[in-house]
């Protein structure tokens, strides 16, 4: 736990460092993304499949699960996790398997699907797009720029089985 909490701490201290925000993906905003997945007590140890979900036919959610993609290449390690990312259309949210969900930018409407299957399938959901967390389509929000800030909806959480560690909610912001 001691290590969980440093690792955050580094992480931010990089992101502070890192200057104004970006449209793409940093990996300082995986990391931090990361690090919250492993606060979720549901989430098992070891591989976890993680199925980047994305709107094929909007070039910005496209280009931000690419970008995702790619920095989780090879498998991102966190704590006792190793994040394997698989790349998943929207339209094919159904057949997916996957054990996280990280949902790109620009699904619009579409992020719905992703809420009835995170509900459905009792499994965590973060985004780096905070509507659909407000929308209750995703459980956790991710910000790094101008601050690092954590979303949590509350009511997603408690619909799609996402069991947060007591001591990731002080350093969170429900919604």
């Amino acid at each position: 736990m001691r290590n969980a909490f440093l690792a955050l701490g580094a992480v931010v201290a990089l992101s502070l460092v890192a200057g104004p925000a970006a449209a793409a993906v940093t990996e300082a905003d995986l990391l931090v993304a990361a690090r919250a997945v492993d606060f979720i007590n549901s989430v098992p140890h070891g591989d976890v499949r993680v199925g980047i979900v994305y709107d094929p036919n909007a070039a910005p959610s496209s280009q931000q699960a690419g970008e995702i993609n790619a920095l989780m290449a090879g498998g991102l390690r966190i704590g006792n996790l190793t994040l394997q990312p698989v790349m998943v259309p929207v339209g094919q949210l159904g057949a997916d398997r996957s054990g996280i969900i990280f949902l790109a930018a620009g699904v619009g409407a579409d992020g719905g699907k992703v809420g009835h299957a995170i509900r459905q399938r009792k499994i965590p959901c973060v985004t780096f797009d905070l509507g659909q967390v407000r929308n209750g389509n995703c459980v956790i929000g991710v910000r790094t720029q101008p601050k690092i800030q954590v979303f949590v909806n509350h009511a997603a959480a408690d619909a799609s089985g996402t069991v947060l560690e007591a001591v990731f909610r002080i350093m969170i912001t429900e919604i």
